[in-house]
């Protein structure tokens, strides 16, 4: 093998090791990502309803008991009460922590409400109002979700109230998500369009 040969393989080689480095920078960046698609501190995103607002969304989820009877996701997310959750989240000992960009270090823990918490149609009222305000959600449209309601520890500083809607008739492929501080009911983080984490 000549020097030019030799010279040109050794630049081809450097060239793909750079390629490769990249390629494993960005596939570390691609990795990274939040929790949620916005997230706040507690207190930051405080929600006050109006009564005519609290009265629409009462509406919202009396049609939503009304529409959603019989639906197998109804069925299964009333049969996942509060302390089946709390007892299946003891049973699986350590869960392993993962970190999110937005809300660091973060190790999915299950509990149940005390009497700080705000209640779960509180919690169901502020997180349809989150929707409406960060996607543009209608009543109409919030008819269609089931809320699957979680009370998650992880941070026990600052526990929360996850709101999970899920669509119980077909009519939207997409599920959201909302998590609001349960001592005082302003908003964590809300996610649209697919499941978090």
């Amino acid at each position: 093998m000549d020097a030019k040969t030799g010279k040109g393989e050794k630049k081809m080689k450097r060239k793909l090791a750079m390629l490769l480095a990249l390629a494993v920078l960005l596939g570390t960046c691609a990795g990274a990502r939040n929790l949620y698609d916005r997230f706040w501190l507690p207190g930051d995103y405080v929600l006050e309803l109006t009564p005519e607002e609290q009265a629409r969304y009462a509406e919202v989820r009396e049609r939503v008991l009304s529409l959603s009877a019989g639906t197998r996701v109804r069925e299964a997310c009333e049969a996942e009460t509060l302390e089946l959750q709390y007892e299946k989240y003891l049973q699986l000992g350590e869960v392993p922590q993962r970190v999110y960009d937005d809300v660091g270090a973060y190790a999915w823990a299950l509990g149940l409400p005390d009497e700080e918490a705000i209640a779960p149609e509180t919690a169901y009222a502020l997180a349809c109002a989150a929707l409406e305000r960060q996607y543009g959600l209608t009543p109409e449209e919030l008819a269609h979700y089931w809320p699957q309601y979680a009370y998650v520890t992880a941070d026990p500083q600052n526990p929360v109230w996850q709101v999970d809607f899920i669509c119980y008739d077909g009519a939207r492929n997409s599920t959201a998500t909302v998590a609001l501080y349960a001592r005082d009911g302003s908003v964590c983080g809300v996610q649209y369009g697919g499941t978090a984490g």
